[in-house]
């Protein structure tokens, strides 16, 4: 019960830091002290395309936070020792689809940026953190895919042994 309360803790805790970061991004940008970190430019000098990169990279936030809002709801049904009931294999699952999601639109943006900084001229081949946060992002949402999907094997296996006795 204490590893299921620390969860909970702790993606609560993600959660409200990531929505605060969301409301400071929004109340940022208007002073123009955004800057997209794989092209080091400042908001001023953003042409059209930088903006829908922005708009792209904010709505792949969204889809994240709402991830995480589903991994909450679901982690308070574990709180209360309902691991097969169907609110938590739905919640599970929508999170794991949000975090897939969020994931390839992710690698998607970083592959239109390094397309577009090669047709610029400048051919860069960079290994950092920026390319294994979405695969990561995507692997956690897979996971918690099939999770949802044993779960909901479970429950049925669960269901057909209670019917028998």
């Amino acid at each position: 019960m204490k590893k299921a309360i620390l969860f909970k803790t702790l993606v609560d805790i993600l959660y409200i830091l990531h929505f605060i970061g969301l409301i400071g991004i929004i109340f940022i940008i208007p002073f123009g002290t955004v800057n997209i970190n794989q092209v080091n430019m400042s908001v001023e000098d953003w042409s059209l395309f930088y903006w829908l990169i922005f708009i792209v990279s904010l709505f792949a936030y969204i889809i994240f936070l709402r991830g995480l809002y589903f991994l909450r709801k679901m982690a308070r049904f574990l709180l209360t020792n309902k691991y097969f009931s169907n609110k938590t294999i739905e919640n599970l699952k929508k999170s794991g689809n949000n975090f897939l999601y969020t994931g390839i639109l992710s690698f998607a943006l970083i592959v239109v940026l390094w397309i577009s900084k090669l047709t610029g001229g400048k051919f860069e081949l960079i290994y950092d953190n920026n390319l294994l946060i979405p695969l990561f992002l995507s692997i956690i949402g897979m996971f918690f895919i099939i999770q949802s999907n044993a779960l909901n094997l479970a429950k049925g296996m669960k269901e057909e042994n209670e019917l028998t006795v």
